[in-house]
Parts: structure tokens; C-alpha cells; sequence
């Protein structure tokens, strides 16, 4: 029998148990409800101001290093982790934001509101004529992440590698079987630590990696809608799938890299628990303005950059690595004279190499503006139950939706096994930070929320678009930013509004199958102002709809593509060395010639990889295995 003592001693354990837990979820509350108010009023800043240095002043050496990686976003910190695993390599990574701080960045859920923080560089395109119209100002936001981990800051956490043949595709216009789906596999595996948390939904784990350092998992328990969406799906005759598997056609639960519910972002797992290296340097706050480059032997040996008010020359005697992103990279290559020949003299930029940097810039078209009301309410738990949910890794705050659904389609498409559209699905209510995050106009997100409150909302995503648009130089200030032009549905043939009107067709499908009838789903959109002159929901009002209402997918890409003729618009070889640069070389979304049918930052991962393997080879005797 237990004795008084022991009794009493457990008594005590159990409430101090009890405190610590009380006390944390109160310290979580604080801290959500206080990220939640500065999201609001946060400020976007339209400029790199911020960064420009005292006057009159002097470039400072920085001292000299094998490589110098500029950015330390997705990319970036992967190359920072794997070449300073060579110990008597020395590595600099210059990143313009800082480390994140692990607070309110880490929860999933709130993840529209980490794009109104100190890790988004606020970027948005010239006012739009053929989509975003419907946004104030007519301009597509552009959220892309700034600090150590980049976009990975302040994404949706989705793990989307996209399908075979995008890859294959790169392969064939790079004229290199090294980027075929076959021979990047490996790489994609390379990072991933899968975790299958959620036994009903099937998975292909032949496709997937099991030892490495980005964790990959399903968000449990499911939220009712998405068997429902999954359902629907089925009722269509559109089975489940494993999306990262070759087969991505079809629905499926959403693959998170979260690490029990928390966001993973790529700095805290490839950078900071290797910053105790001490042949590795992350210098943040380190804003680059220029890559230094003999003219004579076009060489690029040197990296300008600003920090805290002072300027700074770094020495690369080995390579120069930019992973600044899709917008960045381009911008630092025409401030240092290798872009358009004509564009860099009208600024007064001495040109060095004629490369058609910026030329095609390309994201994936998206519309979240489908909205149907409901009988399902919003989850009526409280944010301290959220919270306790949270801290076992489990419940709302570990994923981007409520609904962890999504389904790839290949509509009106001549290749019928690679999607070119992405449907996602959740339960979802009119806020001031979603208007915010979009930037949508008062007149069209009142219209297009209609009378709906309780509602479940469908975005549609057009993965395989056929428009691009151009990024230039404002001027030849770097401070300023660039001059973002998307151009989305602006394809000469209209074939990616064509796919976006195929998929609202099959959203309303969805909505009519006996798994959603269940829900009494509701259309109760108004007619959208500049659209009133068209008859409600025929095919010519919905072509206007989606000219109001389609976004970017804050998903640039191909700024810099890969190719094997600088004539037709490549700017790197299949080595993504700069073409006729020596010791330059690209690593970010701006090096992909096509979009993929999924979220870049995957693909960037294993880019990364795929880079600092080819430098290793390139740079050692005798590459290790590892």
C-alpha cells in the first residue's frame, strides 16, 4: 500500500504538472494573439532602404573564402550545409534578413500572417491588365520569405515535389539526362525524413526518404472535410493517390514539413545546428548589391554587399553561388552587368555579358475566390484547447487548413498523365488578414464573399501555365526594388484562363456530388463590379471572374533559366554556371525553364542538393560518399 508520503509527493508532482502546462499554453496564447495584432498592422516596405549604408563610406574587406552563397533561403542553406561538411573548405553566406526567431512563425495555421512580418521582402508587381485586376492598384502581391530559410518562413508548409515529367521536360531542354525525374529522385529523397502519421491515406514509400534531416508528415487527426473532399473525388471517379509518388493525379492529404505540427523551416534544419562549424559563416542583415567581375577575363571574384550602415567586399576564391530567389538573383546579375544589353546602357550600367535575365518570369495562376456557404460551423474549440492540442503535435494550429485536402487534375490538357491543375479545399471565413494578404480590393472581396459566412472555399491553381512575365531594373539604385511584371493569363492563345475555366467547372461538380450535398453547399457569390455587364455564371462572366480574381501563386520561377542557347533566353548551362561567367553559378527557382506541378520550394531542395553535389565533384579528387 502507498504510504501518506508517497501520496503526497505525487499530489505535488501532479500540480506543479499541471502549472507548467497552464503556464506554457498562456505563454503560447500571449504569444499568438500578439503575432496575430502586429500581423495586422504590419507595414510591408516597398523598398531595401533599410539597408542602404551611411554616406561617404569606404568598402571594407570582409576576407576571402572558398564560397561565397548569396541568400540562405531554401537553396542557399542547403549549399551552406553540404559544402561545409568539407572541413578545410571555408564558407560565407551573406542573407539579407536574420534567423528566425521560432515564434510565431512556427505555427502552420497562421501562415498568411507570417507574409506581414520582417521575413517577407514585400514585393508586388506594376499594375496588371490581364489578372490581379480585382486587387487595389490592380498589382499582384509577390510574398517571398527573407531569412535564414527564405520563403520557407512564411509558406503553407506543403511538401509538393511535382509530377515525372516536369522533370524529364527540364531534362531534354537542358540537353542533360542528369535533371531527368530518374536521376533527381535520389535527391529529393536525399532531405526528406517521411513520416507516415496517417495509416488511411495511401503512401508509395518507395518514393520517399527516411533518413533525412526535413521531417515530412500528415497533419492528424483529419478534419471531417477532408474525407469529404476525398469522397467527392471519388464519386467523380477520381481515386487517392500518393501525390509525391509518379502517380500524382488524383486527391490526396496534404504532405507538411512539420516536425510535430511545428513548421520546419530549411535554415533551422540544414544552418543552425551546423553553425558550430568553424570553417562556416552566416553573416545576416547583409544586404548584396553587386557580384565583382574582371571584364577582361569575365571572372566573378568578388561580392558587395551592406551591413548595419557599413559596406563590405567579400573574396571568393573558389565560387560565387546566387540563391537570392526568383526576383533577387536577377536584380544582383543586372546591378552587376550581365542582363540585356540595351536595358543595362538606357541605366547606365556597363553590360559585361548580353543574357536575357528577368525575360521569363512565371508563376502559377491561382483564384481562391470560390466561395459556398455551408451548414458546417468553424470548429468551436477555444485558442488555449488549440494550444494544448498543439503542444501533443496534434489539431488546428499544425496545419495550413482546416481541410488537409488537395487534388491534381489534367483538364482540357493534351498530356493526360501530368496535372496542370491543383485544387485545395477548406473551411474558411471572411477576415481583415486574408483581405490584407491578397490585397483585394473592398468592392471585390464583398462581392465575391457574397452573403456567405460559414463557408467552405476551393482555390484553384493553374500548375502548367503557359504566360510569363519579365522582371527589370527600376533603376540603377539597388536599394530600389525591381520592376515585377507577372502577366499572368496573358498567354497568346488564352489556354491558361481556358484551364482555370475548366477547373471552376469541376469545382461545381465537386460541390453537386453527394458527399458535398450533405453540406448544403451553396453558391451565394454577388456578381463582381466590372464583371456586371455579363450574364451571372456563363462561361464569358467567369473568364472575367478569373481575370479579377486570379493571384499569383507566390510561386516566381524561371528568371534565369536553364537552357543550352543564350539566344532563345537561357541564362545558365545544365551546370547552372553562368553562361560565359567563370565562378558564377545559380541555385534558386529563378534556374527552372518550366513550372512544376507542385510548390517550388521542394524543387529548390533538391536543387541544392543536386548543386552542392556537382561542386563537390567538381572540386575534390575524390568525392566521399554521403
Amino acid at each position: 500500500m502507498m504510504s501518506v508520503k508517497c501520496v503526497y509527493f505525487l499530489l505535488i508532482f501532479t500540480i506543479r504538472q499541471a502549472f507548467c502546462e497552464t503556464s506554457k499554453v498562456r505563454w503560447y496564447e500571449s504569444l499568438i494573439q500578439e503575432g496575430i495584432e502586429k500581423a495586422k498592422n504590419y507595414q510591408l516596405p516597398s523598398d531595401a532602404k533599410m539597408y542602404e549604408p551611411r554616406e561617404n563610406q569606404k568598402i571594407n574587406e570582409y576576407g576571402s573564402y572558398d564560397y561565397v552563397i548569396i541568400g540562405s533561403g531554401t537553396s542557399g542553406s542547403i549549399i551552406a550545409s553540404r559544402l561545409s561538411e568539407i572541413e578545410n573548405w571555408s564558407v560565407l553566406v551573406l542573407e539579407a534578413g536574420n534567423f528566425s526567431d521560432n515564434g510565431f512563425v512556427q505555427f502552420p495555421r497562421y501562415f498568411p500572417m507570417h507574409s506581414s512580418s520582417q521575413y517577407s521582402w514585400g514585393y508586388e508587381s506594376v499594375p496588371q491588365s490581364t489578372a490581379c485586376l480585382g486587387t487595389v492598384n490592380k498589382v499582384c502581391k509577390i510574398h517571398q520569405g527573407k531569412g535564414v530559410g527564405g520563403t520557407s518562413l512564411i509558406n503553407g508548409v506543403l511538401y509538393v515535389r511535382g509530377h515525372p515529367d516536369n522533370y524529364d521536360n527540364w531534362a531534354k531542354i537542358a540537353e542533360d539526362p542528369s535533371w531527368s525525374y530518374r536521376n533527381i529522385l535520389k535527391y529529393f529523397k536525399k532531405t526528406e525524413k517521411f513520416l507516415w502519421t496517417n495509416k488511411k491515406v495511401p503512401v508509395d514509400l518507395q518514393y520517399h526518404g527516411n533518413e533525412g534531416l526535413l521531417h515530412v508528415q500528415h497533419k492528424v487527426p483529419n478534419f471531417f472535410l477532408t474525407d469529404v473532399f476525398i469522397n467527392a473525388n471519388k464519386e467523380l471517379g477520381i481515386g487517392v493517390t500518393d501525390y509525391n509518388s509518379p502517380k500524382q493525379l488524383g486527391s490526396s492529404v496534404l504532405q507538411l514539413y512539420t516536425k510535430n505540427g511545428a513548421r520546419e523551416d530549411i535554415g533551422s534544419v540544414f544552418v543552425t545546428p551546423f553553425l558550430n562549424r568553424k570553417n562556416l559563416k552566416v553573416s545576416t542583415e547583409s544586404y548584396v548589391t553587386k557580384i565583382g567581375i574582371n571584364r577582361l577575363t569575365k571572372t566573378a571574384n568578388t561580392v558587395i554587399f551592406s551591413k548595419k550602415g557599413n559596406t563590405f567586399k567579400a573574396t571568393a576564391k573558389k565560387e560565387i553561388i546566387l540563391a537570392a530567389g526568383a526576383v533577387s538573383t536577377p536584380q544582383i546579375l543586372m546591378l552587376s552587368g550581365i542582363g540585356p544589353k540595351n536595358s543595362l546602357e538606357n541605366l547606365g550600367i556597363p553590360p559585361i555579358q548580353d543574357l536575357k535575365v528577368g525575360g521569363k518570369l512565371m508563376d502559377h495562376p491561382t483564384s481562391k475566390a470560390l466561395i459556398f456557404s455551408t451548414n458546417v460551423s468553424l470548429p468551436s474549440e477555444t485558442l488555449q484547447e488549440q494550444i494544448r492540442d498543439y503542444l501533443q503535435g496534434i489539431g488546428t494550429l499544425t496545419a495550413p487548413t482546416l481541410s488537409q485536402a488537395l487534388g491534381f487534375y489534367s483538364l482540357n490538357n493534351t498530356n493526360n498523365v501530368a496535372p496542370n491543375v491543383e485544387i485545395i479545399s477548406d473551411l474558411t471565413q471572411p477576415t481583415e488578414i486574408d483581405k490584407k494578404f491578397s490585397g483585394w480590393s473592398d468592392d471585390t472581396y464583398k462581392a465575391y464573399w457574397g452573403k456567405n459566412e460559414n463557408s467552405i472555399g476551393f482555390a484553384i491553381i493553374n500548375v502548367a501555365p503557359k504566360s510569363f512575365g519579365t522582371i527589370k531594373l527600376k533603376s540603377r539604385d539597388p536599394y530600389e526594388h525591381p520592376l515585377i511584371d507577372s502577366k499572368l493569363l496573358s498567354d497568346e492563345n488564352n489556354e491558361d484562363i481556358d484551364v482555370m475555366y475548366e477547373a471552376i467547372k469541376l469545382v461545381f461538380k465537386l460541390t453537386q456530388t453527394q458527399a458535398y450535398k450533405r453540406l448544403n453547399l451553396r453558391y451565394l457569390g454577388e456578381p463582381l463590379t466590372r464583371c456586371r455587364h455579363l450574364k451571372f455564371k456563363t462561361k464569358e462572366y467567369w473568364r472575367c471572374f478569373l481575370r479579377q480574381t486570379t493571384l499569383t501563386g507566390y510561386h516566381p520561377v524561371g528568371t534565369c533559366p536553364m537552357g543550352v542557347d543564350a539566344e532563345k533566353g537561357a541564362v545558365v548551362g545544365s551546370d547552372l554556371k553562368v553562361i560565359g561567367i567563370e565562378k558564377l553559378r545559380i541555385a534558386d527557382a529563378s534556374v527552372f525553364p518550366t513550372p512544376v506541378a507542385g510548390h517550388p520550394s521542394v524543387a529548390c531542395l533538391m536543387v541544392g542538393e543536386k548543386v552542392a553535389d556537382e561542386i563537390k565533384n567538381e572540386h575534390l579528387e575524390v568525392c566521399p560518399r554521403y
